[in-house]
């Protein structure tokens, strides 16, 4: 009787937690399709009388659009470059025995644990010296050297993982060092890859503050600069900012839902190997 009164009760919390963490969710797809009054009506509806699609049509002709395939564009070739460069980085931490190899993991490391303030007007300066501000290379660059640290870690813990013997048989049998970690590191270390992946994906995707500093052409804008768009400097576009938040969080909700199993031990398991 104890045990099904505490199962009850364990459950109803996180029925509760569940609810109050979905009500956000809920309450930006249910004004995304409310007729423009009920969006400011006061005391506030919270189901609509009516759905309609005004709100996504004018999202749809603001561009948005526009700003989501500069944001998937961006965020793809961030998640490549990433895995490519941390892979090699992880792969020579782990298979290569030099003076100063722990010092330089951890000193990479280090490079994560800056605030984000502090890089901007520095890479601004850097950018502006190489002539490649309001350019998404910039954007690319900047990201890639924010994501590479932590990526760098978890990849090399995995590596570090896999037996070294596995390499030496590769090599007896004729592989080359980029077959041995294409065809073989890669494969053993997936999740970690996966999670490493989805995690810069997301961030990339979702990140406001340095395509705020460094872009400045409308055409190039990302998913964030195109919401801060429909704050008006007198009044607020809430029904088309709750359609536009819809149309960038449900791709990512996607991906993380297909992708959690990895990224959440993925990262734990990289993150407490070391």
């Amino acid at each position: 009787m104890q045990k099904y009164l505490w199962n009850i009760i364990k459950y109803g919390v996180l029925v509760l937690l569940s609810t109050w963490s979905l009500f956000p969710f809920a309450w930006m797809v249910s004004t995304s399709i409310k007729p423009e009054a009920e969006v400011y009506a006061v005391p506030p509806v919270w189901v609509p009388s009516r759905i309609t699609g005004i709100h996504y049509f004018r999202v749809l002709q603001s561009g948005f659009l526009h700003a989501v395939a500069n944001s998937t564009v961006i965020a793809f070739v961030v998640t490549v470059s990433v895995l490519l460069l941390s892979s090699l980085a992880a792969y020579g931490f782990t298979r290569f025995r030099f003076r100063g190899n722990r010092g330089f993991l951890l000193f990479t490391l280090f490079g994560h644990l800056l605030p984000e303030a502090v890089r901007y007007f520095p890479m601004y300066v850097f950018f502006l010296f190489l002539g490649i501000v309001g350019t998404r290379l910039s954007l690319v660059l900047s990201y890639v050297s924010v994501l590479l640290p932590i990526s760098v870690w978890v990849l090399t813990e995995y590596f570090r993982s896999i037996p070294i013997d596995l390499d030496e048989a590769a090599l007896i049998d004729g592989c080359s060092r980029s077959r041995i970690l294409f065809q073989i590191l890669l494969p053993l270390a997936s999740p970690g890859v996966i999670a490493v992946g989805v995690f810069c994906f997301i961030w990339a995707w979702q990140e406001f503050l340095f395509a705020l500093i460094l872009l400045n052409d409308p055409k190039k804008w990302t998913i964030g600069l195109a919401l801060n768009h429909f704050l008006g400097q007198y009044r607020i576009d809430w029904g088309a900012i709750m359609a536009a938040t819809t149309i960038t969080v449900v791709p990512v909700t996607i991906v993380f839902v297909l992708f959690q199993k990895w990224l959440v031990s993925g990262l734990t398991r990289g993150a407490l190997k070391g």
